[in-house]
Parts: C-alpha cells; structure tokens; sequence
C-alpha cells in the first residue's frame, strides 16, 4: 500500500469528509510536504500520505492560515519532497529531509554573527584600554617636563623621582605598543581565521 496511487476519486473515498476541493487546494499549495503525481491534470497521490493529509485538514480546522500550516509541518519532521528527473523514468521522487539542514545552517548563522558581535566588542574594548594608555602616558610626559623644570632650578633631590617615572613612562610606551599591535593583529584576522583557529 505505501507505493500505490489513488485517483483522486479514490483518495475521496478515503477521506469522505474533506471536500475534493479542499484536497486538491492541499496539495496545490503543500506540494513539498504530499508525495503526488500530477499527469494530464489528473492528480495521483501515494497512499500513504493520507495521515499527512488529515494532519493538513486538522491544521487549518483548527483556524490556521497557509504559512502557519507550513511552519507546522516543518515543526513536526516532516521531510520535503524534492521531485527530480531521472533519465530512466520521466520522473522520480525522492524524500530529502532539509529540514534539519535547514536548521544547522540557522544555527551556523546564528554562531557566526555571536563570533562578529564578539569580535567588535573586543576591538572596543582594546581601543578604550589604547586610549586609556594614552592618555596616562600624557600625564607622565607633563609630570616628567615639570620635574625636569624643577631640576634645572636646583632641585636635585628630585632626580630619582624623575628617573623613576621615565621608567614608569616607558613601560607604558610599551603597553600601549603592544595594546596597539593586538588591534592590528585583530583586525587583520578574517572571521573564518577566527571561527576555525588558522
């Protein structure tokens, strides 16, 4: 029974309750979900899509509209039909479940625009620690040129401290150098170097 056709006479008399034309308005316009043949504007639909069909019936007895209907089906598994032509018979059809295809590459989506927000985020925050540095070692350079005024008037108990915040001064040259080249470094890395780590 799973491979037989019915006649649309047929599938009728399968299913009394639901008009012809409502059935054929099913298949029209869940053609991916219902396994038919359609020749000479004759429909022929595999027996074993009648469950699929009441299914259908219920969906929009229970008030649902056509994309509802279609969001329903893809919720409960059911595989998309994918017709092709084979050089053998003049069709053939085949049942390619892309529905969860279709949720892995959502996922994928998904994954790859956290990896963008992430990545912004971290230039942000690199760029505010730059500026941060920055803005300290203006600091020392004004604290360093009014120790050195002072020296030059005579103050020469002062020396060390200038010594010691020169050194201050350098290593944070060398901080922002390096906060700097992890930016650029950043920067230069593309977002499937960051998603796969090469």
């Amino acid at each position: 029974m799973a491979n037989q056709y019915l006649t649309m006479k047929e599938l009728k008399e399968a299913l009394p309750d639901i008009p012809e034309n409502s059935l054929k308005r099913y298949l029209q316009e869940h053609a991916e979900y219902i396994n038919y043949k359609k020749e000479h504007n004759r429909y022929k639909i595999q027996a074993s899509e009648i469950e699929k069909i009441k299914f259908i019936r219920k969906l929009y007895s229970d008030g649902l509209k056509k994309e509802e209907v279609t969001a329903k089906l893809e919720e409960a598994g059911i595989p998309v039909i994918i017709t092709v032509e084979d050089e053998e018979e003049s069709t053939s059809t085949s049942l390619v479940n892309v529905n969860s295809e279709l949720t892995d590459m959502k996922k994928l989506v998904s994954f790859l625009v956290q990896q963008n927000e992430q990545s912004r985020l971290s230039q942000n925050k690199i760029r505010e620690q730059n500026k941060q540095l920055i803005h300290e070692v203006q600091e020392l350079k004004l604290t360093i040129e009014d120790l050195r005024m002072a020296h030059e008037q005579g103050y020469e108990k002062e020396s060390e401290k200038v010594t010691s915040l020169y050194e201050k001064l350098m290593a944070t040259q060398r901080s922002v150098e390096e906060v700097a080249g992890a930016l650029e470094a950043e920067k230069s890395k593309s977002i499937w170097q960051k998603i796969f780590g090469k």
